[in-house]
């Protein structure tokens, strides 16, 4: 019964020496290994809008981006290592079985000049545990060896076990406990990067999404500019036929219809360029390029610029400070800084291990029970290598706290600025509508006096460049508009 004993007895010291890690769920410290990828739900609805000539939404489209994008999938891949490297760390908790096994003809060292033969057989198993304390189980059968080094047992064997203690470095503080920690913080850590690379690349894809409805916009008025110049050569020439109008008035028009057709071209060109910059961001759920978007894909109608107010402004600063994956992955990483130093003062400790075994040596020859204890003891004299940590790791820590501070202030800023352009851009959207409303309505006033014969070529042109400046500066204000509430979208994190 007492090899069984001893057995129950090192079980029962494994449970209260082993720790529990703490459940830290609540602020994304430790969590469960996430080797599962993303979670999100993949769709080819944005493919088929793409295919059916249906109109792309921005919903839509950031929602295709989000699932299907393959860089976020490498991002994804990069945050899952962290989980790999998790389980990589915690290997060094993992049971160890060593086994000394042999048979030799050796010097008897009891009468020289005589060959004896020795078996012997010594395996064992240690469990380390979070604690530093290691847990030993051990097993010998060496009959008949009492020969050096090995130690004569009875003819069952000898069935023991024990622990090995550190008494002061490395106590519950130690190397291995504190390279789990870390590795479970750099799971959140590796979290934050990666909401870090979903929102730069969601912020992108929105505007370069803005750009091309913005470019079909522009593409739009200067097919129509292409039509009034048009009509303005039939009118011109048709004056002239009849006498009334200078020749030289007609190849003014039509020198204009040829600017106006080179203006629709260059936006035609600019609308292609911001399709193809588009297509960067679309994938189907098998990571294939999507087919080329077309101008029926633009919607219709876009948001109109509303203004910004303080209060809602002071929420983006707040929600930026509290959601923003740069203060958080500051804060993991200062919690990480505070671990090394913690392991580098308990290294300022000597080194001191305890070790007791007990066991029971049975059969024949066997002395029944065994108890072994003893006690290393080393120190270097200067101790510069735990020293030189703690002085790193309380820099990195000031490092970190300075860096903490100027990212704060940083994404204040950036939220402001981007509070500053939507609230202009607003107030520019306001301005240039009246100027499109009074441009059209000269343009329309030039437009009839002409055809009275009250005006002239040069005169209804420069209307229409009138007309076509203040339509594409509504259209820059819409765009910069809806850009700057991407920005803040990506500040805010809302995305």
């Amino acid at each position: 019964m007492k090899p069984i004993s001893i057995v129950l007895s090192l079980l029962l010291l494994w449970l209260l020496t082993w720790p529990v890690s703490p459940s830290l769920a609540a602020d994304g410290i430790y969590e469960p290994l996430g080797f599962a990828p993303r979670a999100r739900t993949k769709s080819d609805y944005a493919i088929r809008i793409t295919q059916g000539g249906t109109i792309l939404t921005p919903s839509i489209f950031l929602s295709a981006v989000d699932n299907n994008y393959p860089r976020l999938d490498a991002a994804d891949s990069r945050r899952r290592v962290a989980s790999a490297r998790r389980m990589e760390v915690q290997g060094v908790f993992d049971p160890m079985i060593r086994t000394l096994d042999g048979y030799a003809w050796m010097q008897n060292t009891s009468k020289f000049d005589t060959l004896k033969r020795v078996i012997y057989n010594q395996p064992s198993i240690e469990v380390p545990t979070r604690s530093g304390i290691s847990l030993l189980g051990t097993y010998r059968f060496n009959p008949r060896t009492s020969q050096s080094p090995y130690i004569e047992t009875g003819f069952i064997g000898e069935f023991g076990g024990g622990f090995a203690v550190p008494l002061l470095r490395g106590f519950i503080v130690n190397e291995r406990e504190t390279n789990e920690k870390l590795a479970k913080i750099g799971e959140p850590v590796a979290t934050q990067n990666f909401s870090l690379n979903r929102l730069d690349i969601l912020l992108r894809a929105s505007i370069a999404y803005w750009n091309w409805v913005g470019a079909q916009r522009k593409m739009q008025v200067a097919r129509r500019l292409v039509q009034l110049s048009e009509f303005l050569v039939s009118a011109a020439d048709k004056r002239s036929s009849a006498g009334d109008l200078p020749r030289i008035q007609v190849t003014e028009a039509e020198e204009d219809f040829q600017r106006r057709t080179a203006d629709r071209i260059a936006t035609e060109l600019e609308f292609k360029k911001a399709t193809y910059e588009l297509a960067v961001f679309l994938f189907d759920s098998n990571g294939r390029p999507a087919p080329f978007l077309d101008e029926m894909n633009v919607p219709q109608l876009w948001p109109t610029p509303q203004e910004f107010t303080a209060a809602e402004i002071d929420a983006s600063v707040r929600k930026a400070v509290d959601r923003r994956p740069e203060l958080k992955r500051i804060a993991l990483e200062r919690q990480q800084a505070k671990l090394q130093l913690k392991l580098a003062r308990n290294d300022l400790l000597p080194q001191a291990d305890a070790l007791a075994t007990y066991g029971y040596d049975g059969g024949i020859s066997g002395v029944g029970n065994v108890f072994r204890t003893q006690v290393t003891f080393s120190s270097p004299l200067y101790l510069r290598n735990a020293r030189g940590r703690i002085k790193a790791s309380q820099f990195n820590i000031d490092a970190l706290n300075a860096e903490e501070i100027s990212e704060r202030q940083r994404l204040v800023a950036e939220v402001m600025s981007a509070a500053a352009t939507l609230n202009m851009s607003h107030q520019k959207y306001l301005a240039v509508t009246k100027q499109v409303e009074k441009s059209e309505a000269v343009y329309m006033g030039e437009k009839k006096r002409f055809t009275f014969g009250d005006s002239t070529v040069f005169l209804v042109t420069q209307r229409e460049r009138q007309l076509f400046d203040a339509k594409i500066k509504l259209i820059d204000a819409q765009v910069e508009y809806l850009q700057a509430s991407a920005r803040m979208q990506a500040l805010t994190c809302t995305y």
